[in-house]
């Protein structure tokens, strides 16, 4: 199906119904691309304005530091894992160093002292 440009809105009475075309782009069949009537409606579209390349870039550049906010946001969440790890590490060790100091204590106690 040809895609056309309607720069001025019209109505085709070819065929059954009237069918009415707006400004702006439309898919339709081949035989109402050809019309005479449609040729006369139809034409490139208007180039973009500068408020609409603008606003293009801005969405792109809004897209690109979206991009970036979402890299961030992992590299974060993957520091806060690894951080978790690094204290669950420390907390063992520390929880294993408090059970020597308790066990050596205990065994102290436990043990004669020498006499002189």
């Amino acid at each position: 199906m040809p895609k056309i440009y309607v720069k001025k809105a019209f109505t085709l009475n070819a065929g059954s119904e009237p069918k009415q075309f707006a400004v702006g782009n439309h898919s339709v069949s081949a035989e109402v691309a050809d019309h005479w009537f449609v040729k006369a409606h139809v034409g490139e579209p208007e180039p973009a304005s500068e408020s609409e390349k603008a606003a293009d870039e801005l969405l792109a550049d809004l897209a690109k530091r979206e991009k970036a906010l979402t890299e961030r946001e992992l590299a974060a969440d993957e520091r806060d894992a690894d951080l978790a790890k690094r204290e669950e590490a420390v907390a063992a060790r520390e929880k294993v160093a408090e059970q020597a100091a308790v066990e050596a204590a205990a065994a102290a106690k436990a043990a004669p002292t020498a006499k002189k």
